[in-house]
């Protein structure tokens, strides 16, 4: 930088040096320091810059001159004066240029300078340092400088020049020099640094995604210098306001229902910048899913994962994964399950072993459900047999050296898998109480078991075996094996001499075996008549012989005895209306009990068809001694009701049969079909008290449910009141079936649930509806109350606190 003559010496300044320089002994140096001065002063070569922070260079001849001063007074400078208070006050920077204004990327150039006199003056001191917005510029990158001193007989003239090359919008601020001398800072007044340039973006349109025909806002800031910033919208490239908007602008959007691009433009005084365009997506209904992998297959569950389909601008938050059978088992269509992502996977359960399942994916976001995905096939892994071997019987053998033990394989339905066999427990106990255990795998559906023990009583249950694990056993069948012949023994020790007799030992004891043998049958026998009178007996898994063979009553009467509808005395209508249902008794054999009440009994027994035939049947009868007429007349009013029902899920009338009493007084017995599993309550009951569990799905208890309410719609379609629907009055087909069944009956056969208040006839409390509880008022919609989904989660209804 080339410094003018006028801005280093003053004339007086040059008389004064030309003085000097005659008044002492010239010299080559004093010439060279002489040359290098007047070359500088007429600007022919530039002064070097220096970095800040840097001590400042200083000209070789003022150090030259300083040199001589201190050599003619013996120091310099004078020592032992100090710089007063006063004095330091006086000191101030030269006046600066204030203000400066300039357009971006050019170079700004500014200097300060002060006066200090030779008094304040201490050489090699720190020089004036820059000062921006109140804080020190250390590093100086962009920002070249240059220091230089000019010393006289009275003071030192100290001025530093700063210049900003390509000024940006960061170097704007307030600048000041300072100067430390003595400990004491002085600052001169502030040099304001503005730059103009073209509008700069602090806030720009940005990417949105939004709810179709929904409002939103953008917004769009700019500044200068130069003020003001004029704002103009864009909307795929078409301008929106004419007029312009001060910055900063919000653009208010009533509604988009495509995708849109929106921009804006900034306007000063030294021209425009555009924006970055901003994309405004418009949300939708997502992708389905695709590419849905299985990741694990178990017996009961399958677990899947599947890759979501675009989103449509909107997080996915839940999905729904449908599961329908490839084959159907139930007349349930499919099943839905919802979860909710990331991640995106999901855990099926309550599947059916070895059974092959159609699978398809829907996800959901904040405006709707997807397409549902194609489907995909998977099959769940062998798994245990949910049943035991069915009619398990076991026999001794004429030697009575061994037993066998025959059963039937369970349905192939229930295998859930490949049979690999079967374990059979047995258990032995005699009277002495030994207690022998054992298990044994067989292939077969035969077994030969040895005997272990004779006067003992042999427990055997059989479980059928798949890859999958072992099925729950079947119920215990006892035996007990007899000794071959009398058994003789010793005492355990030795009696006293003269105080018994051999034989008498001896016959004590076979007769305290035969005693101990008798209380253990007996004890058998009483345990089981508990088992059926708490759960019932028309549940057997298997199906053994009747206990009774079917054989027709005879009739020890003398005179034959015409046993008509018109012999139990009810209207002419009624025997009109049962006169096509009426069965012969002779084509009716009644077998084993199968359940008793206050009023009537259930009883096991075969139908001859004229086909010749014979099918398994129910028959309900009624207890004469605590029946009227009128209550026969309305035992077969509700069977006339029955003859006339056609539906799948309500138990259908076979006929009605007229019987001779002990005491000569017909009887009638209503025969309908015999149900495999019993009444619904007590299969619930024996799924999860026996002592082999038994597992019923969420899916087969769904079911139950369904059932019912068909034929309960069924019913209520007939105008047709049941009063009394209740688990126990729905009965179990082969199939897994439920029908509605005791239309009325019941009350009359099953009374331990019913709640008596004075002589009013006893009502269900449990599950009776309210309003028939208070009014007695019996509609078809009171039919709706129930309590078979309490029943099927094995739970009490309306429980007590």
């Amino acid at each position: 930088m080339k410094v003018p003559i006028c801005r280093v010496f003053s004339r007086s300044s040059l008389f004064r040096i030309y003085a000097f320089l005659l008044g002492e002994w010239l010299s080559m140096e004093l010439l060279l320091v002489l040359f290098v001065a007047v070359w500088n002063a007429r600007g022919r070569r530039d002064l070097r810059s220096l970095s800040a922070g840097a001590p400042l260079a200083r000209p070789l001849w003022a150090r030259h001159h300083r040199h001589k001063r201190g050599l003619a007074s013996g120091h310099w400078p004078p020592q032992g004066s100090k710089p007063s208070a006063t004095s330091l006050g006086q000191l101030k920077f030269n006046p600066t240029v204030g203000h400066v204004v300039i357009n971006e990327l050019k170079d700004v150039t500014f200097n300060c300078s002060i006066k200090v006199p030779q008094l304040l003056f201490r050489p090699y001191s720190p020089g004036i340092s820059l000062w921006k917005d109140g804080r020190e510029l250390h590093t100086l990158d962009r920002i070249a400088t240059s220091h230089f001193e000019i010393p006289d007989e009275e003071e030192v003239a100290m001025t530093s020049t700063f210049s900003i090359r390509a000024a940006q919008r960061s170097d704007n601020g307030s600048y000041v020099c300072k100067l430390n001398i003595s400990g004491i800072e002085i600052a001169s007044d502030p040099i304001l640094v503005q730059l103009e340039g073209l509008p700069h973006f602090i806030q720009q349109p940005e990417k949105l995604n939004v709810t179709k025909n929904s409002p939103f806002n953008l917004t769009c800031q700019a500044v200068g210098p130069p003020e003001p910033v004029e704002i103009y919208w864009f909307r795929n490239n078409v301008q929106l306001n004419m007029k312009p908007y001060i910055s900063p602008s919000v653009l208010t959007v009533p509604g988009l229902n495509e995708t849109a691009l929106f921009s804006c433009e900034a306007h000063n005084s030294k021209g425009l910048t555009a924006s970055n365009p901003g994309q405004v997506n418009v949300k939708g209904i997502p992708s389905a899913p695709k590419t849905v992998h299985v990741l694990k297959r178990m017996a009961h569950s399958i677990v899947i994962s599947w890759v979501p389909g675009f989103d449509a601008f909107s997080a996915l938050n839940s999905c729904s994964v449908k599961v329908k059978e490839a084959v159907p088992r139930s007349n349930v269509s499919f099943l839905l399950f919802n979860t909710s992502v990331p991640p995106h996977m999901y855990h099926i359960q309550q599947l059916w072993p070895m059974a092959d399942y159609n699978i398809s994916v829907s996800c959901k976001n904040e405006v709707g459900w997807s397409a549902f995905s194609p489907w995909i096939t998977a099959s769940t892994t062998e798994g245990a047999p949910t049943t035991q071997p069915l009619n398990v019987t076991v026999s001794l053998n004429e030697s009575s050296s061994f037993l066998e033990i025959r059963w039937v394989k369970p349905p192939l339905e229930r295998t859930h898998g490949e049979l690999q066999g079967y374990h059979i427990w047995h258990t032995w106990m005699d009277s002495k109480g030994l207690n022998v255990s054992s298990e044994a795998q067989h292939n077969a559906t035969v077994a030969i078991l040895p005997v272990v023990a004779t006067n003992a009583t042999c427990s055997v249950r059989v479980a059928a075996v798949t890859k999958g694990g072992v099925g729950p056993f079947s119920s215990p069948v006892e035996v007990f094996v007899p000794a071959s012949g009398l058994i003789t023994s010793a005492p355990s020790s030795t009696p006293a001499s003269g105080n018994t007799d051999s034989f008498i030992v001896a016959l004590g004891f076979i007769c305290g075996t035969v005693a101990v043998g008798l209380i253990l049958c007996l004890s058998v026998v009483i345990q089981k008549r508990c088992m059926e009178t708490k759960y019932g007996n028309a549940f057997s898994r298997n199906d053994s012989e009747l206990v009774v063979n079917y054989t027709a009553k005879k009739s020890y009467c003398r005179r034959a005895i015409e046993l008509t509808l018109g012999s139990l005395g009810v209207s002419s209508e009624l025997q009109q209306k049962l006169q096509d249902v009426v069965i012969d008794r002779n084509a009716l054999s009644l077998g084993k009990v199968l359940g008793e009440g206050e009023f009537g009994s259930v009883m096991e027994g075969r139908l001859s068809q004229p086909e010749g035939t014979p099918q398994k049947v129910a028959v309900k009868t009624m207890k004469l001694d605590n029946f009227s007429h009128r209550e026969i007349e309305e035992f077969l009013s509700e069977a006339a009701c029955m003859k006339d029902f056609d539906h799948p899920n309500v138990i259908k009338l076979l006929g009605v049969c007229i019987e001779l009493s002990s005491q000569q007084i017909p009887k009638p017995m209503v025969v309908l079909p015999f149900m495999k599993y019993g009444d619904l309550h007590s299969f619930l009951l024996r799924s999860r008290l026996e002592m082999a569990p038994q597992f019923v799905p969420l899916q087969t208890l769904v079911k139950f449910m369904v059932d019912i309410a068909l034929g309960m719609e069924y019913l209520s379609s007939r105008q047709f009141l049941h009063r009394d629907l209740a688990a126990r009055n729905c009965m179990l087909r082969d199939d897994m079936t439920v029908c509605v069944a005791d239309f009325g009956l019941s009350k009359k056969i099953y009374s331990g649930d019913y709640y008596r208040q004075g002589r009013i006839a006893k009502m269900p409390v449990k599950w009776i509806a309210i309003e028939s509880l208070a009014d007695r008022v019996y509609t078809t919609k009171s039919d709706v109350v129930g309590t078979h989904g309490w029943a099927a989660r094995k739970q009490e209804p309306r429980a007590r606190r």
